[in-house]
């Protein structure tokens, strides 16, 4: 990728995620949540794949298990999401025009998910990984949040995949616009505050400064028992 498209490919995904170190779901102290005992909390995870960033969530944690998503990756131990632009995200290799079209105009959007397992921490072949413990009440308002950003009654896949990723992975319509400064990262952004972390979603334009202000809320090191089962 050119230097160009580079410089513009940071500004398309570019997204807010500010934390404002108040009382809510999640707190600036790692591993700690207000008013939530242990066994109540679950993790997730953000995740960057270069200037994209994603939020994985465990199978066996989905609080919908009839979603029918699921069936689509049967053997998949966590589920990673990420937002963007249609034409721009699904390109192997993006192009200027491609980047200002999608920055500059509404554009339609999609849903990628990729299918992960066990143990996440160490096989999620990405640049970055975050884990942050919610509470189960959060985990059911992000997962109604995820389910409502795929287009149409259930998920419609658009074929496309990305090779550059790990498999499975697949590509599903959209229902949100795609348009500055509501980008790939603002998504994610959107996605911690529903999970309770006290989130302003406009105010951090790139991905590596997500992942920074994820470590606020970043949980402490997960022991085997925290992880999901293998299925």
């Amino acid at each position: 990728m050119s230097g160009a498209s580079a410089r513009v490919s940071i500004a398309i995904c570019g997204c807010a995620l500010a934390a404002s170190l108040a009382t809510s779901g999640c707190t600036s102290v790692p591993g700690q949540v207000i008013n939530a005992p242990p066994e109540s909390l679950r993790s997730i995870y953000i995740v960057r794949r270069g200037w994209h960033t994603g939020v994985a969530v465990p199978t066996i944690d989905w609080p919908n298990p009839d979603w029918s998503l699921l069936r689509e990756f049967p053997e998949a131990n966590y589920l990673e999401f990420g937002w963007g632009d249609e034409r721009y995200y699904q390109a192997e290799q993006g192009n200027i025009w491609l980047a200002l079209r999608a920055a500059l105009w509404p554009t339609a959007s999609v849903v990628h998910v990729i299918g992960l397992r066990e143990p996440l921490l160490d096989n999620v072949h990405a640049a970055d990984i975050v884990e942050v413990r919610i509470p189960v009440d959060r985990l059911q308002t992000l997962a109604t949040a995820i389910e409502r950003e795929f287009a149409g009654d259930e998920p419609n896949p658009t074929g496309a995949k990305l090779r550059s990723a790990p498999d499975p992975n697949r590509f599903f319509k959209g229902q949100q616009r795609f348009f500055f400064p509501h980008m790939c990262n603002w998504w994610t952004a959107d996605r911690l505050r529903d999970a309770g972390c006290p989130i302003t979603p406009w105010t951090v334009v790139t991905a590596s400064r997500v992942l920074r202000e994820a470590r606020g809320f970043e949980a402490v090191p997960s022991s085997p028992a925290m992880r999901p089962q293998s299925k």
